[in-house]
């Protein structure tokens, strides 16, 4: 997979790009990856797969359509086996690529001549499309909810950087050291390489033309196993750097270019509201004896949580509703929604009691 560098309309010639995919476990959606990526106008200089242990034959399918693949001897992560990739990698601009995406045929080019035209610009950020190959309810309400929380952003210059496709100049990313391989598991890597580029005065750019198609289905177990895990992870990179990450980026008071939505974050701290005002009517019950009336806000507290909750969603609900049309439906989206928001609500005070107690990454 390698192509002479045409050059651009000025007669400058475009930047040379590396493709770079962490797989784990990933034959099954890898070949529409890499597929896609084989199609594009401007072809890569290289395409690094690196397999993170994987034992369904990732590799071998890797190695079979001309992508170079590493092998890791043992699980990784996808932080260190980024890093790895862009070791190897000659290109100018990387292009961190996940294994269960597919990208549209002129993506590549569109990040090159960005590139070489914003010499002010470190990083190029893609979005979800707002529908997916997924037909269930969950895998629908996930993949919009990723879609939403950076379509709803105004400001074209942001802090978010999220590796489903990204493209990075190599020298900014090299400057910033790379993803912070203490993180084992695939939560706040890109995120926090996001901040750390904006802070150091480097610029990512939010292309919303541009989006890529994610081929993940989620079952309800691991939609809500995965948002605690992002959450716990969030809650300790907040902790870790109180001023920069948890007040500014992530309670999101002024809005700081990052798709954690101050609406959101009001509205998990309802549903533990709700969910907190449980035991309290149990435990007034219990010490003023079952016929003795209970305070009056108590009864009421739960649905008003609830309530209030989704009141701070109604603009992802009347999005929702426009952009997927004929897949919403309101009662499993917003049954969903409030799943979500208590998954979330648990991983960050998981996370920060975890913190707490030591437990630092």
């Amino acid at each position: 997979m390698s192509v002479s560098v045409p050059e651009g309309e000025s007669g400058s010639a475009l930047p040379s790009i590396s493709v770079l995919i962490p797989a784990f476990e990933a034959r099954e959606t890898l070949a529409s990856t890499l597929k896609s990526v084989k199609e594009q106008s401007l072809a890569p200089l290289e395409v690094i797969v690196v397999d993170d242990c994987s034992t369904d034959g990732t590799s071998d399918l890797a190695r079979e359509v001309g992508a170079t693949p590493l092998i890791n001897e043992v699980n990784l992560g996808p932080a260190v086996s980024r890093n790895i990739a862009a070791r190897k990698a000659r290109g100018e601009i990387l292009v961190f690529l996940d294994a269960d995406v597919i990208i549209p045929p002129g993506i590549l080019m569109d990040f090159a001549t960005t590139l070489r035209e914003m010499p002010d610009v470190a990083a190029v950020q893609t979005l979800y499309t707002p529908t997916c190959p997924g037909d269930n309810a969950v895998t629908i309400y996930q993949n919009f909810y990723y879609y939403y929380s950076l379509a709803r952003l105004k400001m074209t210059h942001v802090a978010v950087l999220a590796t489903w496709c990204v493209a990075v100049r190599k020298s900014a990313f090299q400057e910033m050291g790379g993803f912070n391989e203490s993180i084992p598991e695939p939560t706040v890597e890109d995120e926090e390489l996001g901040y750390a580029l904006t802070d150091a005065g480097y610029r990512i750019l939010l292309a919303k033309g541009l989006q890529v198609t994610h081929l993940a289905r989620y079952t309800l177990r691991q939609f809500l196993r995965r948002r605690a895990r992002m959450a716990r992870a969030q809650a300790k990179s907040g902790w870790r750097s109180i001023r920069n990450r948890l007040l500014r980026r992530y309670m999101n008071l002024r809005e700081t270019g990052t798709h954690h939505s101050r609406w959101m974050i009001l509205s998990i701290l309802l549903v533990l509201l709700a969910v907190a005002s449980i035991p309290a009517s149990v435990a007034v019950t219990l010490i003023s004896g079952p016929t003795s009336p209970q305070p009056g806000v108590l009864p009421w507290l739960f649905p008003a949580s609830l309530a209030g909750s989704l009141l701070c969603q109604l603009p992802l609900l009347r999005c929702a509703k426009r952009q997927l049309a004929g897949r919403f439906r309101l009662l499993p989206f917003v049954a969903l929604l409030l799943a979500d928001t208590a998954a979330l609500g648990y991983g960050i005070a998981r996370g920060s009691i975890e913190f707490a107690l030591g437990q630092r990454y």
